[in-house]
């Protein structure tokens, strides 16, 4: 399998070593920027290794925050070394969690593993918490040290694994939105409440006036949580909890329906090739345009034009 490391998504090339300080030569490794741009470490990461050549991985030592990594494939138990301590990994099923806090130093000798892996910063955290305070390491890294199957996080990696497998076909928005629920979930399960306050109100009609016309003047773009809710100024999170509240879906479910109420208009208006309607709504190709349209709709768009225009 060849995995793609670029991060079209946030237009920051990231490789390997910015997820492993050390991978040896048979590790793959798809990288992601996510976060925004006040935020340098929080990326996706999508790693197999065969465990082959000698040597060993080492997740980059002293950040302040976590990599949870989700297994995507059963995997045998190894040793892992935290601060040079040995820690026993159990033999591993499909969509067994682990969670590491990154001010340690994590390394582990080459072993076969397929996962999913997350980091999130201590600055996306704090965007987190109710008016943005932040109280370390609170979240409580024991309780997921490989032991547990948790169904809501693979299905999260699953999501993430054919964007991070071709980037090209990933909305911002989406992956913005994902990686907040699952840092919001993480939150929830580990500190046991709530990430957010509960939303007040929504957002102000000037709010929601400028933020669904940026949506809309950009249909043909990759825009992020972060690109909308400065315009707003509010933290993302904040952002994307306060949209939901004042129109009912989220950022990326309404910026989707507009890309498809415009792409039904032009199938109905217009002779054009369903691949210049795919770029011209803002989709990476027809494939990933008629994949969307398909789930959504129920039908493909050739379909769903000949039923309209007959």
């Amino acid at each position: 399998m060849s995995l793609d490391t670029s991060a079209d998504l946030n237009h920051r090339a990231l490789s390997a070593d910015d997820f492993l300080s050390d991978p040896v030569e048979s590790d793959e490794v798809s990288v992601l920027k996510v976060g925004g741009s006040a935020d340098p470490h929080s990326m996706l990461a999508l790693y197999r290794s065969e465990g082959r050549d000698e040597g060993s991985t080492s997740v980059n030592p002293q950040l302040d925050g976590f990599l949870l990594t989700v297994i995507l494939e059963d995997m045998e138990g190894f040793p892992l070394y935290r601060n040079g301590k040995r820690l026993d990994v159990p033999s591993c099923g499909r969509g067994t969690i682990g969670l590491h806090d990154l001010r340690n130093s994590w390394t582990a000798p080459a072993f076969s593993c397929y996962s999913a892996n997350l980091v999130i910063s201590a600055p996306y955290l704090r965007q987190l918490q109710t008016h943005g305070r932040y109280q370390g390491m609170d979240l409580l890294t024991e309780s997921l040290s490989y032991q547990d199957r948790d169904e809501t996080l693979l299905h999260i990696a699953l999501a993430l694994q054919p964007i991070l497998r071709q980037p090209s076909w990933g909305s911002r928005l989406f992956v913005d939105q994902l990686f907040l629920a699952t840092s919001a979930y993480l939150t929830m399960k580990c500190r046991g409440h709530e990430a957010f306050a509960a939303a007040r109100g929504g957002l102000t009609l000037r709010q929601e006036r400028i933020a669904k016309e940026y949506f809309a003047a950009n249909l043909g773009g990759n825009v992020s949580l972060e690109d909308v809710s400065r315009l707003c100024d509010l933290s993302p999170p904040y952002f994307a909890r306060l949209f939901k509240k004042s129109t009912g879906t989220s950022p990326y479910k309404w910026y989707l329906d507009q890309r498809l109420t415009l792409a039904k208009s032009l199938l109905t208006t217009t002779d054009d090739e369903l691949t210049k309607i795919a770029l011209e709504c803002g989709f990476a190709d027809q494939s990933h345009f008629t994949r969307t349209f398909s789930r959504v709709v129920g039908i493909s768009p050739g379909v769903w034009r000949r039923q309209k225009t007959n």
